[in-house]
């Protein structure tokens, strides 16, 4: 039993005295209650190769290489989508009308399901012109783009000035991730009230940013001419709360034909305090191929506050534009000699050459002895299109017409074009044509068709004649063979 005892004794001590074996730290759990430290991943000259990644139940494509970047949506600059006045890349500005903005956003950029959300944030202040709801769109990707039309209602106590909207996108990238991205835009409100004194209201969202309105704006002179220039006048107020710096004006529509005269399309003014104003001129050019009537050509402010944060505000101005009428017809012309009692057909065609539109366009003629059916209305003709008629001339004699006392002979007539411009000036353009009016021609009994029938059936009669001599003729031959025969058997018999 000692010895029993011993043996025991010896190995227990022998396995408290033996090493422990090597033990991962994935198969041995800590015991609870041990303070031991996260693993934290750090960048090293020398880092330990990454594990290998589990299998995930994903159709995202899978790479050996280096991990790859997804790339990012953007705004298509170039793109002029309905409901855009003007690109990113020249300025656009929403569309501000009926009680409404209507924002448009187009996107380019590859998704992993061609699918892109965007969320209007519009801000919650209480002095913000929008009406709040949720305006949510989802667009499926066509043409290359995403495009996004939203329509936001404005408030009826709206203040002008100018308010950013920011629009969040939501998608899953090109590697299946996903991504968000905010584009802002600014919404430019010049048809509300004016926002109150922003000392007399310290709390308003104003007295915290600089904002810059066009409080004048005019044109001298009120109308140019295609080619000519004109002068525009305008003042520049700072309604916000603080300074505005680094203040840009840019000018003109290229789209309408309204250029600038200088070649630097923009002005750089001094910085703005709050309640400051700036008198700014600048001169315009209408082009040669403006069309006529009423064109607008935008202004835009650029600038930023203290603190770097940039705005933008746009307006629209009018301008009229006037160009020359210009037409040109058919050359009509009347055969050199025509009967009484024949009618002629005159061509009616107006072509508007000119960059102005023509209305109330009529073709008339007058002339001894020539009764046009009427005049020939054509309506208003718009530049470079054109109107076709015809006109139904009688030809009478020149004695139905007052101070002339013989019939047949010679007269002239008057082929007159008349219309109005966009003013309201009536203009007419004339050309003489003459002829000789002859007596008239007494035709056949007989038309031409009659004549025909009848040389035909005397044709056939004439053919029915022969047809009868040549019986007759058979006749009397075979009367002859007969009398002959009998003769010749009278004379055997004797």
């Amino acid at each position: 039993m000692n010895r029993g005892l011993l043996a025991l004794t010896a190995l227990t001590l022998a396995l408290l005295l033996a090493p422990a074996p090597a033990r991962g730290a994935e198969d041995t759990p800590e015991p609870a209650g041990t303070a031991t430290p996260v693993p934290v991943t750090v960048a090293t000259a020398t880092p330990a190769p990454p594990p290998s990644p589990a299998p995930q139940a994903t159709d995202a494509p899978q790479t050996t290489d280096a991990p790859a970047v997804a790339a990012q949506l953007r705004i298509d600059g170039t793109a002029l989508c309905e409901g855009m006045d003007r690109t990113y890349e020249q300025g656009y500005v929403p569309r501000v009308a009926d009680g409404r903005v209507s924002v448009v956003l187009p996107l380019v950029g590859d998704t992993y399901d061609g699918r892109v959300t965007v969320t209007a944030d519009l801000g919650a202040t209480e002095d913000s012109p929008f009406v709040f709801g949720n305006y949510a769109q989802t667009a499926l990707e066509a043409d290359g783009r995403y495009l996004f039309t939203l329509e936001i209602p404005l408030s009826s106590s709206r203040y002008n000035g100018s308010y950013p909207v920011a629009l969040r996108a939501d998608y899953l990238d090109a590697l299946g991730g996903q991504a968000q991205q905010t584009f802002t835009v600014y919404v430019t409100i010049d048809d509300g009230r004016n926002p109150p004194d922003p000392n007399a209201q310290p709390g308003r969202q104003t007295q915290s940013r600089p904002e810059l309105f066009l409080s004048a704006c005019t044109v001298e002179p009120a109308a140019v001419a295609g080619g000519g220039t004109f002068t525009v006048t305008a003042t520049v107020e700072n309604i916000g709360g603080i300074r505005a710096r680094t203040v840009r004006l840019c000018y003109g529509s290229e789209t309408a034909g309204i250029l600038p005269v200088e070649t630097n399309a923009a002005l750089h003014l001094d910085d703005l305090a709050s309640g400051a104003s700036a008198q700014v001129s600048f001169r315009l050019r209408a082009s040669e191929q403006t069309l006529s009537g009423e064109r607008t050509f935008f202004i835009t402010l650029d600038y930023s506050d203290l603190y770097g944060g940039a705005y933008t505000a746009t307006r629209t101005f009018p301008v009229r534009v006037e160009q020359p009428a210009e037409m040109r017809c058919d050359a009509a012309a009347l055969p050199r000699e025509v009967a009484a009692g024949e009618t002629v057909t005159l061509p009616a065609n107006v072509f508007n050459t000119g960059r102005s539109t023509l209305y109330n366009v009529t073709v008339s003629l007058s002339g001894a002895g020539l009764f046009p059916t009427g005049s020939v209305f054509l309506g208003d003709i718009a530049p470079g299109e054109a109107a076709y008629g015809q006109m139904e001339v009688f030809v009478g004699m020149l004695s139905m017409t007052d101070g002339y006392s013989e019939s047949y002979g010679k007269t002239s007539a008057v082929y007159a074009v008349s219309y109005e411009d966009e003013a309201g000036e009536a203009f007419t353009s004339t050309q003489e044509l003459s002829t000789t009016i002859l007596e008239p021609v007494v035709e056949d009994a007989l038309t031409p068709q009659q004549q025909q029938a009848e040389q035909e059936r005397r044709e056939a009669e004439g053919q029915w004649w022969v047809s009868v001599l040549v019986a007759f003729a058979i006749i009397a031959i075979a009367v002859a063979i007969i009398v002959v025969g009998r003769f010749s058997r009278m004379m055997q018999l004797r």
